[in-house]
């Protein structure tokens, strides 16, 4: 931005010209930040955020900067602290009410940080003082010759400009924190939405840009499964849901067995309801890649004649994760050809254009994003984060597999949501093969229970429950010539072990986990595991959701139930087998990674099931033994509720990030292939930050296989990594250690287990 806020420090009284710099700018983003925010009551309150939050730009470091392009560091660099040191005043007025006041303040002093307590703020002033006195004292003079000359504008006329300029120079001191009094979910709503307006107006005002209507066409038909012996079944379950529903309820559970075609359900809803109602934008969320990945193949594939999606509403799909981001036509088309196409990396100003903009405000039709994604836009206090939280204003939100959602924190989102379909007037839609208990309460559609009830007889899977330990010799010796077996342990030592044994009686038995990259995973699973032939699989939760692969024989690793059940949706798919079996097993008494009640839980339930049909009855009773004895998921709740009462921004996010977003299971490591080499390496050491090294990785996402936790118990690591990308903190192997490091069928893991 070129801002010529000194041009009305040079200019006569009451000769504004409010085409040019600070003011224009001003002006332009509160306009917008008041047109975005007035559907949800708080449009005053933005517009004056807007109005103000460039005013620390009177700091002399700018005003030098801006008039002979020369930096003085005599003055510190900052100018969201002093916009909030003079809105801390100017808000003072009628018009807006302290709780709209403290929410202008908010976004104010963090739409270049955070969100927080104002004073919190301030804590950074006493790092340098002696450039901020000096910066302090510049702008209240600058700030005063500027209140002259707009102070009869009628935009600016009724703030407190007298008290401002009396008060500037005084540093608020033990200020108390502002803790909402009534509805705290709501009060929490509201000052991040004034955030993500500001945001969003501000970094939206370089460009000419509208809201998106929902108008693409969803052709389902073409997910029918014709030939399959469950197609009828699907078909009619599908048909009968969507008739005896009225789709009045704003926050309703879609409650459907796995298999039973879900993905087609939910996007013939959003057909339906956008008939009688328009939306913004339409967001699919799921907590893992591979239901991304699977959910995009659906829309639109390349390779396919029929398509969910044509091509130009493709190109209208925002896909948006951290593996890769763009538009939906790019990124299959790009696939296609083994290699994501950046643009954003290609162009280094492309973070400067209007389609930058619009990606990082979720501003198109329809958004394909994770689960976590959703968290971290509704409790992260960043500004990346937080400027596409009003991007889910009169829109439809798909929340899949909603029970991965960690349960301590459901009671908070729940209210978060409910508050989102009422101020927002948004509608969302929660689906799930099973309900949590903390889920009971929620308007559920209507389902055809004998349909339900036949399509369960139809799939159904005999339980087995071991307590021996499991014999790799023996198990290969009675499985079939004609078997599709999955073996799923919960940890990759383990799964590595028991490779290792079957692979001596099965050499061409394979292997999955996440040590394993993820050009390869796809493509053993592509190559392998598609159609119907024999074959033989270890793995650990790689595949328990998300992938469209079928197993006619399945051994699972004790596991809560839930997690049971989404395993057991890769046994039998399409119902051939007449006597598919599950075997649950116990390899020890670790409950990791699990929580251990929901195991110790399951230990007791799994010898009592015979058969999947008991599995699903047997969930409502677990679930709710679960949650009433769960005491410190009860705690914790309570304690998050705390913190959103108290407003305090940056507990959340601590809280969220230590217990509801998957902890990170250790840093990846880039495996690329050996013809590659030499460019991926020259690439990252050119690149000049970690901006920069952050586009490289969503380039070369697909070479990443992933480490342990705890890298400093891996001996020898660093003597095989390269020296001079370790000390820009990314993990490459040397190029003549790449080999050793990994394994063409076990990835990393064999190394990592010797060397641990």
């Amino acid at each position: 931005m070129i801002d010529c806020s000194e041009y009305f420090l040079a200019r006569p009284k009451n000769s504004i010209d409010t085409s040019s710099g600070l003011l224009a700018h001003s002006l332009k983003t509160a306009r917008r930040a008041q047109k975005l925010a007035s559907s949800l009551g708080l449009g005053d309150t933005a517009f004056y955020a807007g109005l103000l939050h460039d005013v620390g730009k009177l700091n002399p470091y700018y005003q030098l900067l801006f008039s002979s392009g020369q930096i003085n560091r005599a003055y510190l660099r900052a100018h969201a602290i002093f916009s909030a040191l003079a809105v801390n005043r100017l808000l003072n007025i009628e018009i807006l009410p302290k709780h709209a006041q403290k929410q202008a303040l908010f976004a104010v002093a963090g739409h270049h940080s955070k969100l927080s307590q104002f004073t919190k703020s301030l804590v950074y002033i006493d790092q340098d003082k002696t450039r901020f006195e000096k910066s302090h004292s510049g702008t209240y003079d600058n700030l005063r010759r500027f209140s002259q000359e707009v102070r009869e504008l009628e935009e600016f006329k009724d703030l407190a400009w007298d008290k401002c300029l009396r008060k500037f120079q005084n540093i608020p001191q033990n200020e108390a924190d502002f803790t909402a009094e009534d509805d705290f979910v709501l009060a929490f709503l509201d000052f991040s939405s004034v955030f993500s307006v500001l945001i969003q107006a501000d970094r939206g005002s370089f460009f000419e840009w509208t809201q998106p209507t929902f108008d693409i066409n969803l052709d389902t038909n073409v997910l029918v499964r014709a030939g399959s012996p469950l197609s009828e079944v699907r078909m009619s379950f599908q048909k009968r849901l969507l008739l005896e529903n009225n789709f009045q309820d704003k926050l309703v559970i879609l409650k459907a067995p796995t298999g039973i075609g879900k993905t087609k359900i939910f996007l013939d809803i959003i057909n339906k309801i956008s008939e009688t109602q328009r939306f913004e934008r339409v967001f699919y969320f799921s907590p893992l890649l591979a239901l991304t990945d699977d959910f995009e193949g659906k829309l639109f594939n390349t390779g396919k004649n029929a398509s969910v999606l044509n091509q130009v509403d493709a190109e209208n799909v925002l896909v948006y994760n951290h593996a890769f981001t763009g538009n939906l036509l790019k990124k299959r088309q790009s696939k296609d050809h083994g290699v994501w196409i950046d643009i954003e990396f290609e162009d280094p100003e492309f973070f400067k254009t209007l389609e930058y903009f619009e990606r990082e405000s979720f501003n198109k039709p329809l958004i394909i994003t994770t689960t976590q994604r959703l968290l971290m836009v509704l409790y992260s206090n960043e500004p990346a984060d937080k400027e596409k939280l009003v991007s889910f204003k009169n829109s439809f939100l798909i929340i899949d597999e909603v029970q991965t959602i960690p349960k301590v924190l459901l009671p908070n989102l729940m209210a978060l949501l409910a508050a989102l379909t009422t101020k927002y007037n948004t509608r969302i839609l929660l689906v799930s093969a099973t309900i949590p208990d903390e889920l009971k309460n929620l308007p559920k559609l209507t389902t055809p229970k004998e349909l339900e009830e036949r399509y369960m007889q139809m799939t159904a899977k005999r339980i087995e429950h071991r307590t021996d330990d499991l014999d790799a010799a023996g198990e290969v010796a009675l499985l079939g010539n004609n078997e599709r077996t999955l073996f799923m342990f919960n940890t990759r030592s383990k799964a590595l072990g028991f490779f290792e044994k079957v692979s001596m009686h099965k050499p061409d038995a394979l292997y999955l986990s996440s040590g394993i990259k993820k050009c390869d995973r796809s493509n053993i699973i592509q190559k392998n595991l598609q159609g119907n032939g024999p074959v033989t699989v270890v793995s650990t939760q790689v595949l328990e959701a998300g992938v469209d692969v079928s197993f006619s024989r399945m051994y699972r690793e004790i596991a809560p139930l839930d997690n049971i059940v989404q395993a057991m949706g890769r046994l039998n798919r399409e119902g051939e087998r007449s006597d598919p079996v599950l075997t649950v097993f116990r390899v020890d008494d670790n409950h990791m990674p699990y929580s251990q009640l929901e195991v110790e839980e399951s230990k007791l339930l799994i010898p009592k099931l015979n058969s999947s049909i008991d599995l699903y009855t047997a969930l409502p009773d677990y679930y709710k033994k679960v949650s009433a004895e769960n005491l410190r998921n009860k705690n914790l709740a309570k304690e998050l509720d705390d913190k959103m009462r108290k407003l305090n921004f940056d507990d959340i996010w601590d809280f969220i990030k230590r217990h509801a977003l998957p902890a990170e299971l250790g840093d990846s490591l880039l495996v690329p292939n050996i013809h590659e080499y030499d460019e991926l390496r020259q690439q990252f050491l050119s690149s000049g930050s970690s901006r920069d090294r952050g586009k490289l990785y969503t380039r070369y996402a697909e070479f990443m296989a992933q480490l342990p936790r705890s890298l400093e118990k891996i001996d020898g690591l660093d003597a095989l990594l390269d020296d001079e990308l370790l000390e820009l903190g990314v993990l490459l192997p040397k190029k003549d250690a790449l080999n050793s490091v990994y394994d063409p069928k076990v990835g990393l893991d064999k190394w990592v287990k010797k060397n641990v």
